[in-house]
């Protein structure tokens, strides 16, 4: 007898946990670093005065 599909894919439930959350940490790690990196290169172009809406007006 030929076992079904969903038979032969079952995942673990264990295993598909572990995997989503080990997924969203993963993605939460990286959407904090790239707004914290973000955040910093904006800050060190204000330094600079690079970039800055003021800026922009003041050129028009």
């Amino acid at each position: 007898m030929v076992p079904l599909i969903s038979e032969v894919l079952t995942i673990q439930p264990e295993l598909t946990n572990q995997l989503l959350a080990i997924t969203a940490i993963s993605l939460l790690a990286f959407v904090s670093i790239s707004v914290i990196y973000l955040s910093v290169i904006e800050r060190r172009d204000r330094r600079r005065g690079l970039n800055t809406p003021d800026q922009k007006k003041k050129k028009k």
